[in-house]
């Protein structure tokens, strides 16, 4: 059989689509030729290395590259989305309003002693020019009750230097309902806090609550409460 009828066929025969017995004849033919024997290693060399094209990969790796984004996105948000839960109910996050917050007021007076110098020199106990003052402190305690079951609360103060060397104090507070975690031990009134303040004239307190800011006048609260 002529060596073109051979090249031919070795296409079908490499595929498995020839009889058996053109089999017969193209086995027995490449067994004598060496050309057509070389022109089948070649075929069969280039079926072991097909490989698909490279236009054809790229659309799946973009489609992979899809799905683990899509994947990470969905994890890092349910993973934002239980933590803000977690800070919304167990730490508090978002202020109480007005009508679950009550208050008590007691008004204390005392004295309280002081040393002091004149020329303002180091204080020196052996050689001490230091006079002992008693002042007389005028002060308030803020009783805070409210119905969550737990609760924290932050400050924030605000300090006015004065011409005459005197310093008005502007307070901020700020109430969060929370939810008592079991192992959290806050004692048996943890929906309750104490504030203490120094009652000066022009001293306020602002409660900034979720509905509204409540600004309390210190020193005028001290003088409707003092016994």
């Amino acid at each position: 059989m002529k060596c073109t009828i051979i090249q031919d066929l070795l296409p079908l025969y490499c595929d498995g689509l020839t009889s058996p017995d053109s089999n017969e004849e193209i086995e027995k033919h490449l067994t004598e030729c060496e050309k057509c024997r070389e022109v089948y290693d070649n075929m069969k060399a280039k079926e072991m290395n097909i490989s698909i094209p490279e236009r054809d990969v790229k659309p799946l790796k973009a489609v992979k590259k899809r799905n683990i984004a899509k994947i990470a996105a969905a994890v890092l948000g349910t993973a934002a989305v239980l933590f803000g839960l977690f800070m919304f109910v167990f730490w508090g996050v978002v202020p109480i309003s007005s009508d679950r917050v009550h208050y008590t007021v007691e008004a204390h007076e005392s004295q309280r002693e002081y040393q002091y110098s004149e020329d303002d020199k180091p204080y020196d106990e052996e050689n001490a020019e230091w006079e002992t003052k008693t002042e007389t402190v005028q002060s308030l305690w803020l009783k805070f009750d409210t119905d969550a079951n737990c609760c924290r609360f932050s400050t924030k103060p605000e300090y006015i230097y004065n011409d005459d060397g005197s310093i008005t104090v502007h307070q901020h507070l700020y109430i969060y309902p929370q939810v008592k975690m079991p192992f959290d031990n806050r004692g048996d009134n943890p929906e309750q806090f104490g504030l203490g303040l120094d009652a000066h004239k022009g001293d306020t307190l602002t409660i900034h609550y979720l509905d509204k800011e409540e600004v309390i006048d210190v020193y005028k609260l001290y003088e409707e409460n003092v016994k």
